[in-house]
């Protein structure tokens, strides 16, 4: 099973000792960390200048590390603007959720037709663990957002095709990690043992079965997902 973090953002910058392409890499996880994790919100300006004193670099690396946040979708670049966190938007959650089905539920028909007996029992001790943190309701704990960004990688991980992992786990840290886990963590309804569901039917080696389970998940609570945002919007 892969390794996939949410907040693991290495060692601190130094210039001094990193070639250029380390240093894009680290002002890369810096800033992938403090916009997923909200510390930069959708909106903020990410000026080069102020980034590469802020973190003691010179302007190369962040503007390289930019354009990777941009291919992400963390991040947009507008003429005679410059870059800033991309703005959270109705539209781009509806296209994400249609791009996140699309790739789960073809994730969890070749999971269950491919992944092995080991990689089976680990999933279903995830699976038993994100649902145990879910009926705690703490919609601020990181790992819980943890815990379930793995649970739904190592489904896409352990198909054996790494392409859709990769494609996905874009598509959950462009906040829907987030606000999956608020919608999960905040009404009483989630359904029990959710996540459990899908390993029990990934562990069936029904690739119909397992398919038609996270549709139902990926689909579930799609209005509360967007009462959310449009609260947070509000707020904003």
């Amino acid at each position: 099973m892969a390794n996939y973090r949410f907040n693991e953002v290495g060692p601190p910058v130094n210039a001094g000792t990193a070639s250029n392409s380390t240093l894009t890499q680290q002002v890369y996880q810096m800033l992938h960390e403090e916009i997923v994790s909200g510390t930069l919100h959708p909106g903020n300006r990410l000026v080069r200048r102020a980034l590469s004193k802020r973190m003691g670099v010179s302007p190369m690396p962040v503007t390289e590390a930019l354009l990777r946040l941009e291919v992400d979708g963390l991040v947009e670049s507008r003429p005679l603007y410059g870059s800033r966190v991309r703005p959270l938007t109705i539209k781009d959650v509806e296209n994400d959720q249609v791009l996140r089905e699309a790739i789960e539920c073809q994730a969890a028909r070749v999971c269950a037709e491919n992944i092995s007996e080991s990689d089976l029992s680990k999933l279903m001790r995830k699976a038993r663990v994100v649902d145990r943190m879910m009926a705690q309701g703490d919609p601020q704990s990181k790992l819980g957002m943890q815990a379930h960004l793995e649970f739904h990688m190592d489904v896409a991980c352990c198909g054996g095709f790494a392409s859709l992992a990769e494609e996905l786990q874009r598509v959950w840290f462009r906040r829907l990690m987030r606000l999956n886990w608020l919608k999960a963590t905040r009404y009483k309804h989630v359904p029990k043992n959710w996540h459990q569901q899908i390993a029990e039917a990934v562990a069936g080696r029904d690739a119909d079965g397992a398919e038609a389970k996270m549709r139902e998940h990926v689909r579930y609570g799609i209005e509360d997902d967007h009462r959310v945002l449009e609260e947070f919007l509000k707020q904003g």
